[in-house]
């Protein structure tokens, strides 16, 4: 019996070969199609996906065999691999290479066999897809162009496999980052948003007591207040852009009535009213609307907090309407207004406005640019309309049916 040399490559083949991880894996009907159909087409009761591994083959398909491996120095595969085509032998026990050879003598009493090279893209041989007959015979041009044919499907299907699995990868490793990304969102939005809110319920708690009515004490008390709202909004900005960069959020659609949504927004912005000559109203009817009531409530908040901020005196208007197949929301106001060529910079992140003389006025430049994201996550979106001196529009638009 002679033993098949190794080829002058073995090292890289070797390589390439356990790159695809394909192993000792489990069998995968891909290629026990294909085995089958070589089978068929060349009328053999054996067929093989064999890969040739160091010291052994091993069949990732087989029809007509039982064992799952053979030693490597008996293999007729391990002779295939040092040729480019088809290895055929006719009959393996007139021939002085095979004729002692253990599947010969032996079951499964192999006399013919046929052996297409399985390589890669790097031109790698891997091992064969194999025809094996306990009688004498040979294939005829159509059955030997076929088996070559199976044999590079055999090829894309481990490219293919190689590939689902480097997804795979891919992906368990991105949903980890994102699992880590998002407890360290939830843990810094915790150790920010705390401490923060107790300066502000603080602040607000001594304004309206005694303390507040001392000389000097309620301006210092305001501008306490006044840091901490400003220092909160940019967090909260951060973190909402962080989790819509991190992931689209999941919304959470439902009815609800969109009074009950503004009579809430309008308690929770009235604080910020303090020192200003600015009515607010707060048109009220019932509107019932199927949206993110989470969402909607923080975009509503973030116009209508945007408008106070920037209207020193005059009034905020907030109405609503139904307009065709939409909601309309609108925060009108009569403050500082924006000038024509810096409206299409609104919706951008980190994007400014106003100038450094105002300063006080500007928050992170994420608030609008947030609050369009989830709208139009909705489905819906927000416009604006304004003019220097006179004041903004901001619209926020909602389908009555949800989106989908």
């Amino acid at each position: 019996m002679k033993v098949a040399p190794l080829p002058d490559d073995e090292a890289q083949r070797m390589a390439a070969l356990r790159g695809y991880g394909v192993l000792d894996s489990e069998p995968e009907a891909d290629f026990d199609e294909l085995t089958r159909f070589a089978s068929e087409l060349c009328g053999t009761p054996i067929a093989l996906v064999s890969l040739v591994d160091a010291g052994r083959q091993w069949f990732k398909s087989r029809v007509g065999l039982d064992a799952a491996e053979t030693p490597r120095d008996i293999a007729f595969c391990a002779h295939a691999i040092l040729q480019r085509g088809v290895f055929e032998v006719e009959d393996a026990s007139a021939d002085p290479r095979f004729a002692d050879n253990p599947l010969v003598v032996a079951a499964p009493s192999i006399r013919f066999y046929a052996g297409a090279p399985l390589l890669n893209a790097e031109g790698f041989p891997l091992g064969t897809l194999c025809v094996i007959d306990r009688v004498p015979r040979s294939l005829d041009p159509l059955q030997r162009h076929g088996l070559e044919v199976l044999g590079r499907q055999v090829i894309a299907q481990l490219e293919l496999r190689r590939k689902l699995a480097d997804l795979a990868r891919a992906r368990d490793q991105a949903l980890a980052g994102v699992r880590a990304k998002d407890v360290f969102l939830a843990t810094m939005g915790h150790e920010l948003r705390t401490p923060l809110g107790g300066i502000l319920g603080l602040s607000e708690l001594l304004l309206d007591g005694p303390v507040g009515g001392q000389d000097g004490v309620a301006d210092d008390l305001r501008a306490i207040h006044r840091a901490g709202s400003h220092l909160l909004e940019v967090v909260e900005d951060i973190l909402g852009l962080a989790q819509l960069e991190l992931d689209q959020p999941r919304l959470r659609p439902r009815r609800f009535d969109l009074d009950e949504l503004l009579a809430d927004v309008e308690a929770t912005v009235r604080p910020l009213l303090r020192g200003r000559t600015v009515a607010l109203d707060v048109s009220r009817s019932p509107t019932p609307v199927v949206a993110d009531p989470t969402r909607v409530r923080q975009i509503v908040y973030n116009l209508v907090a945007n408008a106070i901020r920037f209207t020193e005196r005059g009034s905020v208007a907030v109405t609503v309407a139904r307009e065709g197949d939409t909601i309309a929301v609108r925060v009108r106001d009569t403050g500082v207004g924006i000038p024509r060529e810096k409206l299409a910079l609104l919706f951008r992140d980190f994007s400014q406005v106003h100038g450094d003389h105002e300063a006080e006025l500007r928050g992170t430049g994420l608030g609008l640019a947030i609050s369009r994201r989830y709208a139009r996550l909705m489905g819906g979106d927000i416009v604006a309309e304004s003019e220097p001196g006179r004041g903004s529009t901001f619209t926020l638009t909602l389908p009555l049916e949800p989106a989908t």
